[in-house]
């Protein structure tokens, strides 16, 4: 059956019309939402935002606005994009419409906001491309995994490599390898250089994120949305013995390694913090968020966030659980999906209006915000 044959599940939780996600047993496609997305590099920030959608280039430190990408091609119709991200002097995002039946990635200015160069895909991409050695590697809703080598700006050779299913997540490329997790339950590792298979793994749930690395350990972490928490050696490809961990809700977040633990989200409304060798939840976790979190959480010093489908964002203890402080202090004005993101001492949050909010880590208290005028 094809990739591009949907059916709409419309599940026991609200926040799935939100995130309208598509997906059947054959297949998935993306259908017209209005989720922004975030991502601070290099002194920027990349909001996604607007109607339609474009890219803006904000500064970090005080919110003003500095350039806007859009891509120079003008149909009409529902768009969708990536979350960006940079390498080699130039900014990348996937880009589609799809009345147009218009997708690839293109690449573009990071201080001008100009189009430099892009490359077909055959569907969407969605998960943020990653930049490696001059090569740049990013899945896409047609299944397949691209390397682009930015000196040619063409596909290298071997590649693209054919996945099972749809690829929702952004890769991970490490030691010379790519792992990519995809909506047919199988997470990959590719040969860099080439894009050949070094081994599958079925997990046998749909992944829609980028996985996770312990470099102390080699271990590979990724959520799916039947809950589990999937372990894996990324040399081999072979499960962590002994591992389990089952959330009561989907896992649509990435999971954070970080300091001999794992903290992982799901739309139970949960955040955990697990044993890295059994799955086994800590000591004070886990944490309740809201109805359903579908934000990764993220770390500064010795706090981790969570940011809810509510629009509650909390800092925790990373210890103890113990919650530092909650923003807004007051009644939230809007959903939080975006993962938050952590740049020297400020945590970035971007409301599904699309208003954009810089906060001083360590203390919850607001610096600037951003909200878009009127196109």
């Amino acid at each position: 059956m094809s990739l591009k044959h949907t059916s709409r599940m419309l599940g026991a939780v609200a926040l799935l019309t939100l995130l309208a996600l598509v997906l059947s047993s054959c297949g998935a496609a993306p259908v017209s939402q209005d989720w922004p997305d975030l991502a601070v590099e290099g002194g920027i920030v990349y909001l996604v935002a607007g109607s339609p959608q474009s890219v803006y280039l904000l500064d970090a430190e005080t919110g003003v606005q500095k350039a806007i990408f859009t891509p120079a091609i003008q149909s009409a119709g529902a768009r969708y994009w990536s979350p960006v991200t940079t390498g080699g002097e130039l900014a990348f995002v996937g880009f589609g419409v799809q009345e147009a039946k218009t997708y690839g990635l293109y690449a573009f200015d990071p201080l001008t906001g100009q189009e430099r160069w892009h490359v077909a895909t055959e569907d969407f991409v969605l998960g943020a491309p990653v930049y490696a050695d001059g090569v740049v590697y990013f899945g896409s809703s047609d299944g397949k995994v691209y390397a682009v080598d930015t000196e040619t700006r063409s596909v290298k050779g071997g590649w693209p490599f054919q996945a099972k299913d749809a690829v929702w997540g952004s890769p991970l490329v490490s030691d010379g390898k790519v792992y990519v997790a995809s909506l047919g339950h199988h997470l990959y590792a590719l040969d860099a250089q080439t894009g050949a298979l070094a081994w599958d793994y079925d997990a046998g749930g749909a992944m829609a994120v980028r996985p996770a690395l312990d470099p102390e350990t080699g271990l590979l972490y990724v959520g799916d949305m039947v809950g589990k928490l999937n372990a894996v050696h990324a040399g081999s490809g072979k499960p962590l013995e002994g591992f389990s961990f089952q959330a009561k809700n989907w896992i649509w977040s990435e999971t954070l390694v970080s300091d001999g633990r794992l903290y992982v989200t799901s739309l139970d409304g949960n955040l955990y913090a697990l044993d890295p060798a059994t799955g086994a939840v800590l000591p004070s976790f886990p944490v309740k968020g809201g109805d359903a979190v579908r934000a990764a959480p993220v770390r500064y010093g010795d706090a981790v966030y969570m940011a809810s489908y509510e629009g509650k964002v909390t800092a925790v203890n990373a210890e103890t659980g113990v919650s530092l402080w909650q923003w807004p202090s007051g009644l939230p004005t809007a959903q939080i999906l975006t993962s938050p993101v952590v740049a020297g001492d400020t945590l970035y949050l971007l409301q599904a209006s699309g208003q954009l909010f810089a906060l001083e880590a360590e203390t919850g208290v607001q610096s600037w915000s951003f909200t878009l005028t009127t196109q």
